[in-house]
């Protein structure tokens, strides 16, 4: 061993030894939003014959004053009888939600493994009189009192590969419920179990081409009509350089599904057919031992990248 690799391995000793010194909190989430995103979504809405890929910033983009106007990254869009572009009928109009919010993961990001979320509460705006909200569903909560169908409030858990070899892989299932305008507020009017969640969770320093070319990431739902290289081009160049400047992880994930109840007041809602399909993008800045020991998991790549080379 050379004096330079055993110095290397003495400074991760010596910051893994301190972060075990503080238990780490749960890591908080927050849904990425950027100024220069402000009035665009990521697809058409609505448009018979057009398709979109569901990601912003990218060429299908479409552009109204109402829209968006916290420059969200995140949102999740409502198709209320299950048909998809170029087969819209007549007259349909999707609900697309541009979200805000957090989440809260109680999650290991230096060793990964399994986790627990134990916080989610987001804003969807919809248009200047129109808002949604999501919230995580736990045991005891109003949504489980049987009145909102079998939602139980109890999976809310994950898990994450915290290796570039593994893909930085998170995939997550969770109860949540929804609350739309037909009601007015605050109502819960949508229920979901076991929602899936499948993305990753990357360090932003690994947001880098050596950082690509280590990774396979693409987006879970095939949304995106590029390859894998393409996908990973659009982080680089569109969502990497949006960041918060404090920003340690940043996690990208979509989940698709129907929900498992409804109430009839959503009128125009098939509840046989329609769907919620969701992509998340957020930034975590972690509390400080959770920081340490992420850093000491990083600096050993960091090491071994530069004993392989």
């Amino acid at each position: 061993m050379t004096l330079r690799t055993l110095t290397g391995w003495l400074a991760l000793a010596m910051v893994m030894g301190a972060a075990t010194q503080a238990l780490a909190e749960p890591v908080t989430f927050t849904l990425m939003t950027h100024p220069d995103n402000g009035g665009e979504m990521p697809q058409p809405s609505g448009a018979i014959g057009q398709v979109g890929d569901y990601l912003p910033r990218t060429g299908d983009d479409v552009s109204t004053a109402t829209l968006n106007p916290d420059g969200c990254f995140a949102f999740n869009f409502m198709n209320p009888v299950g048909v998809f572009p170029p087969d819209y009928p007549d007259g349909y109009a999707e609900g697309i939600h541009s979200l805000t919010g957090s989440f809260d993961l109680d999650v290991d990001l230096a060793a990964g493994g399994a986790f627990s979320m134990t916080a989610l509460a987001f804003n969807g705006h919809r248009s200047s009189t129109k808002s949604s909200y999501q919230y995580l569903v736990e045991p005891g909560d109003p949504a489980t009192d049987g009145s909102h169908g079998p939602v139980d409030g109890v999976t809310n858990s994950g898990t994450y590969s915290a290796s570039a070899a593994a893909g930085w892989a998170m995939s997550a299932t969770f109860d949540w419920y929804k609350d739309v305008p037909c009601r007015g507020h605050p109502n819960i009017d949508m229920t979901f179990e076991d929602f899936a969640w499948d993305g990753f969770l990357i360090p932003v320093s690994e947001l880098t081409a050596d950082g690509m070319d280590a990774v396979t990431l693409d987006d879970p739902l095939g949304y995106f009509g590029g390859t894998s290289a393409d996908f990973e081009t659009w982080l680089l160049t569109e969502v990497a350089p949006r960041l918060p400047v404090d920003a340690e992880y940043l996690l990208f994930a979509q989940g698709q599904d129907q929900p498992i109840w409804n109430t009839p007041a959503m009128g125009g809602w098939d509840p046989a057919e329609g769907i919620l399909t969701e992509t998340i993008l957020a930034t975590a800045v972690p509390e400080p031992a959770t920081l340490a020991l992420a850093a000491a998991g990083l600096a050993g790549i960091a090491l071994r990248r530069r004993r392989a080379a």
